[in-house]
Order: C-alpha cells, then structure tokens, then sequence
C-alpha cells in the first residue's frame, strides 16, 4: 500500500510539472502572436442568424453478441434549425421526430474485435446517408455533424477481409454525400467534442523550429491539441485553419475521395467560456470558411460550460438507443425463435459467481 501511495504521489508531481510546461507554451504563442503578422490565434467575429438554415446530423447504437450471431440497433436523425432575425423560429425533424430504429443481424463469424469495427462502420453508414438524405430534401445553409466529415476511429481492411464490403459501402456514401454538398454549395462541417488529435501541434512545431528549447518541443510532440489549446485560446478566439493532413494523396483514409481530398480543413474553437475547445473540421473548395463556420457555432452555444452546438445537443439527444431498446428487440426475436443455439448469451454473462 505504501509503494502505491508513493507511486500516485510521484505521478501527481509529474502531471503538474508536464501541463505547467505546456502552459509555458501556450504563454509563448500568445505572446508571440501579439507580435506576428501571421495569425495563430484570431478572434471569433459574432453574427445574427438572420435567414438561416441549420441541420445537425447524429446517430446512435447499441449492441450485443450472442453464441452464433451478433445483433444492433441503429438509429440516425437530421434536426433541422430555422432561424429569422436571430430567432429560433421553427424545428424540423428528419426522417422523423423519433425515427425507429434499424435492427440488424450480423452472421458472419467476426471476432470480437471485427464486430466492433463493422458496428462503427455501420453507424457511420447511416449517419452519412442520413446527411446525404436531409440535403437531397431540405435547402441548408449549414450542415453539422456530430463527428468528423471523414470516417474516423477505423483503418482500412484487407480486401480478402469480411470487413471490406462494409467498408466500401461507408466510402461511398462519404463520396456521395461530398458530392451533394458540393453541388448545392452547402458548407458541410464536423464537431469533434474530444479530439485526440495532434496535427495543430505538428504545426506549431514546424513554426517554431528555433524559438523552443529541445524539452518543450519534445512536449510538444507529445501534446494533443486540445490540451495545448486549453492554455491557449481564450472564449470567442479560434486558432487559423490548416489541412487535415499533409499529404492527403497518401493518407489512408483521404485518399480514398479523390479530389476531395485535399479540400478537408481543421481549426479549433472555443464558444463555452468555462469549457475546452473543440475541433472542426469542414469541406471548402476555394474560400476559408473557418470564419463563418466559428460565428455560427458561437451563435449556437448556449452553455456556458458546454461549447457543442445546440442543434447537434438536440439531434444526439433523439438520437441515442438505450439499453431497454435492445431488450426489447432481443427478447422479441428469441420469442419468435425458440431457445436456439445461435441466440445463446455468451458463457461470461451466465457465470454463478
């Protein structure tokens, strides 16, 4: 117990030195800021949402895996906002105010860890239709989703993978969904709440190559952006915009959009005021839209501790699927079935101790 006490104590003092020496960072990049002509830090310009409207796209999961298959429901919801004089004026919903959820039956023999990345992929399918759907039927201003505007927590399977034909579907309907923003010139973006990534590090880095001593940049290199960030932007300030990667042509995932590739953009953004940034990541083919991306999100984070926008609060909140939900499907299908082998739980979940 003793060598525990000592461990966690050791532990403390190192994570109060290591965010005191990222606040040291992020004190020097306001500081240089000040004094640059190249903006890191720029202030958020505050707009009326005078005859706008906004759709917020979320999705929601739950599953379970039994002896011989594996089941999910899934659900996905458009809310769409309206906006006249800087007024919520109305509320539409699509395909509906609570739309029932999608059952499906997995036979295929994945390990625990393939179901896992196909309930992604499956989620991200119907999300991205969803978008796909809501623009086909609706005249949008802006669209957000909850999440990046590419597929994200997945990799790329082998072709010779039971994973792949899934994977393929949720490409293409990235693809297709690109497309039809692209043609109604809708600007598209994503809302990460807890980002995990380091690109804007990677950047800073590069742009202070003589200006960090070795630890800091070190630490830098270690850093999430959103944790520097913390230190850094202040409530209305956004950090400049910058590509998602830096080679689209050969990242994994990007260049699987051809030409839309390298029309992926990020900033960061902070609209709470006792809340962390959060990241945005949004589809732009000539203009930076970072600017009027950042006043709308600002327009609609009502929370002073919360920054996420109201209208994906309100479609997350239609969205989810409760425990009680896939209960209710199961023991629905084992009656229709009988006690057969396939619908068995799993040994873990029937242990007497």
């Amino acid at each position: 117990m003793k060598e525990f006490i000592e461990l966690t104590e050791e532990f403390a003092k190192r994570i109060v030195e290591i965010e005191n020496q990222r606040k040291k960072i992020g004190s020097f990049l306001k500081e240089i800021n000040s004094t640059s002509e190249e903006k890191i830090i720029l202030p958020i310009e505050e707009k009326e949402l005078e005859n706008l409207r906004i759709a917020g796209v979320d999705g929601g999961l739950v599953k379970k895996s039994f002896h011989g298959i594996d089941l999910m429901l899934l659900r996905a919801i458009a809310v769409i906002f309206n906006y006249a004089k800087n007024k919520l004026s109305s509320v539409e919903y699509f395909p509906s105010t609570i739309p029932s959820p999608e059952p499906k039956i997995i036979i295929d023999p994945f390990s625990e860890l393939e179901f896992e990345i196909n309930s992604n992929l499956e989620r991200q399918i119907i999300e991205i239709n969803t978008a796909r759907k809501t623009l086909e039927k609706f005249d949008l201003d802006f669209l957000f989703l909850n999440g990046s505007i590419i597929p994200h927590y997945t990799f790329v399977p082998e072709r010779s993978s039971l994973l792949f034909e899934t994977y393929e579907k949720m490409i293409e309907s990235y693809r297709k969904l690109f497309e039809i923003v692209s043609k109604k010139k809708v600007i598209l973006a994503g809302i990460i709440e807890d980002s995990r990534g380091t690109r804007f590090c990677e950047i800073i880095n590069q742009k202070t190559q003589e200006k960090l001593t070795s630890n800091l940049k070190f630490l830098l290199a270690k850093t999430k952006d959103t944790n520097l960030l913390s230190y850094v932007l202040d409530f209305k300030e956004r950090t400049f915009s910058f590509p998602y990667s830096s080679k689209p042509k050969i990242h994994p995932i990007l260049k699987e959009f051809n030409n839309f590739a390298e029309q992926v953009f990020t900033f960061y953004l902070k609209t709470a005021e006792f809340d962390r940034p959060i990241r945005v990541d949004f589809l732009s083919d000539k203009d930076d839209k970072s600017g009027i991306i950042s006043s709308v999100l600002l327009a609609l984070a009502g929370h002073s501790s919360y920054g996420m926008p109201s209208v994906l609060i309100e479609a997350d909140q239609r969205a989810k699927l409760s425990e009680k939900d896939l209960e209710i499907f199961c023991s629905d299908l084992i009656n229709k079935t009988g006690n057969l082998s396939a619908l068995f739980s799993l040994r873990r979940e029937q242990r007497p101790f």
